[in-house]
């Protein structure tokens, strides 16, 4: 019985493995297919990018002598890392499970010509544009895709939301930042900040190391009879020297400018003689302010709240090592 019971066993695996073979040789199995990329384009050939949304948000990006500009913004510096991310993370997208193979399903999916979460045109350097269409979100950080050449819908691990589409999300906001040790003088007002050579007795307790081998010391012209808080210099020197922006203010912006608030204006004295100056605006209604800067035609619109505490900490009570007066007092 037990021999019968092992002839048995030994033909149904010869027959299984003759399904097998059969089923394999017909093409009905066939081993996984290889991963296999959205993209197939190198990232140096890439010399334009345009990044459109519902109702015709776009924004431009262009590289010019080997860095991104926006050229819609009079070529305003992009962010560079932030652009090569994004396209890293295009490059190395691969395509999913595909769900269609119909054109019927591409309005339905957000993946059409007319119907789209974000539409991401790549330029080459033979002008050919390659076009991504990423649709609807199947699923947490996901999303539908189709080349606009090809009708089949597939799933990438790739969220329309991370693509932005506002100009001010690409722009280098740090481009007017400057490097602290530089600064030799800052004027507003009747007051002037210079750095000083040297310590004297009334100031060598108050000083704030910026690293371990260095030290900032500063001097003040019209404080009227109130003495110089060094940490207080140092901490406002720090807050003009990193003046980031927030984006290129808009034409509604600058109307918004409140006419009865009066302009604060910085010069700055760099260690090699050259003059920058800073005017902040206050904008109507808000707590935010507006920059007009020598070092760049345009008007800026500063991160909330950041110029508020700047010019409180260019008071005579702040500078003085007193109680933070607040601006709207």
């Amino acid at each position: 019985m037990n021999k019968t019971i092992k002839i048995l066993v030994v033909i149904l695996s010869l027959q299984l493995l003759l399904t097998a073979g059969l089923f394999y040789t017909s093409g009905l199995i066939s081993p996984p297919a290889e991963k296999q990329l959205l993209l197939n384009i190198s990232k140096g050939d890439i010399k334009k990018i345009m990044l459109t949304g519902p109702g015709g948000k776009q924004v431009e990006l262009e590289k010019i002598d080997g860095l991104w500009s926006l050229p819609n913004k009079d070529n305003f510096p992009a962010n560079q890392a932030q652009i090569n991310q994004l396209l890293d993370r295009l490059l190395e997208t691969e395509l999913g499970t595909k769900i269609s193979k119909q054109k019927t399903s591409h309005d339905r999916l957000r993946v059409s010509e007319t119907g789209f979460e974000r539409k991401v045109s790549l330029f080459t350097k033979d002008n050919e544009p390659k076009i991504i269409y990423f649709g609807s979100a199947p699923s947490l950080r996901q999303s539908h895709a189709r080349l606009s050449e090809e009708v089949d819908v597939h799933v990438v691990k790739f969220s329309a939301n991370d693509i932005d589409i506002q100009s001010n999300d690409w722009i280098k906001k740090d481009i007017f930042v400057l490097q602290s040790k530089n600064i030799e003088s800052v004027s507003f007002e009747k007051i002037t900040l210079t750095r000083s050579s040297g310590f004297t007795d009334s100031n060598k307790k108050d000083v704030e190391t910026s690293s371990k081998n260095s030290v900032s010391s500063w001097n003040a012209q019209g404080l009227s009879n109130k003495k110089l808080s060094n940490n207080a210099a140092i901490d406002f020197i720090k807050k003009i020297a990193d003046m980031r922006i927030n984006g290129i203010a808009s034409k509604q912006d600058v109307e918004k400018v409140d006419k009865s608030k009066k302009t604060k204006k910085f010069t700055i004295t760099m260690k090699n003689g050259s003059k920058i100056t800073y005017n902040l605006s206050k904008v109507t209604g808000e707590e935010d302010f507006l920059l007009v800067t020598s070092q760049r035609s345009g008007t800026f619109r500063l991160p909330p709240l950041s110029g508020k505490d700047l010019i409180n900490s260019s008071t005579t009570s702040f500078l003085a090592g007193e109680k933070e007066k607040n601006l709207d007092d």
